[in-house]
């Protein structure tokens, strides 16, 4: 993220503060519709300050948030991304990589973690770390679960009757994940600590280029 996207980013924080409880709810249904769309993350941080001080202005006038947004809150948005120009495909797809990485980084932290405490535990080498083929497959699921799901939230972010989802298929969907880690002990290759430790910290760097 660039420098200027990361200071409006934390403008934009600092304003929301202000709002009313209502705004604020309002405010984050639209910025988490933006987040599923295909304009930069630029263009939905300069759309979502411009919304945020709309939205002051009007509880200082003491109008509610329909005044600004209208009854139509999705179908406002939908007219304001098609105003903004979309990001090229390549542009999106190093985004939604990037975003992967990002989730990649926090399984590779828990799996260090547990790694190292299971050598200190005496149930392996804590200086080395083994990689099976099942944690593998349940990390990689799991992300690709998370990424779906981000996706379906912020597709249905105004639709109240959605956002309850198929969460026992989602629960059970998880356990079969983390069950292969469990299940599939094949080990795939065996990483020095300093080593996992440093390519972690170097995925983590690229996320945040």
């Amino acid at each position: 993220m660039r420098k200027k996207t990361r200071l409006l980013l934390k403008e934009n924080n600092q304003a929301e503060e202000s709002l009313s409880q209502e705004g604020r709810r309002l405010l984050t249904d639209v910025v988490v519709y933006l987040r599923g769309s295909r304009i930069s993350t630029w263009n939905q941080e300069q759309v979502r300050r411009d919304i945020t001080w709309m939205l002051l202005d009007a509880e200082a006038r003491g109008e509610d948030a329909e005044t600004v947004i209208g009854p139509d809150p999705k179908g406002f948005c939908d007219s304001v991304i098609q105003e903004l120009p979309p990001m090229p495909r390549w542009e999106n797809l190093l985004c939604t990589l990037r975003d992967g990485l990002l989730a990649a980084v926090v399984l590779l932290v828990i799996w260090m973690g547990f790694s190292t405490a299971e050598g200190l535990l005496g149930m392996g080498s804590w200086r080395e770390l083994t990689l099976t083929l099942g944690q593998l497959l349940s990390g990689g699921g799991i992300v690709l679960t998370a990424c779906g799901l981000v996706q379906w939230i912020c597709r249905d972010a105004f639709s109240p009757e959605q956002k309850k989802g198929p969460w026992v298929l989602l629960f059970f969907l998880l356990f079969v994940l983390l069950s292969l880690g469990v299940f599939l002990r094949q080990p795939l290759a065996v990483l020095p600590l300093p080593g996992a430790a440093g390519a972690i910290a170097g995925l983590f760097f690229i996320c945040l280029r």
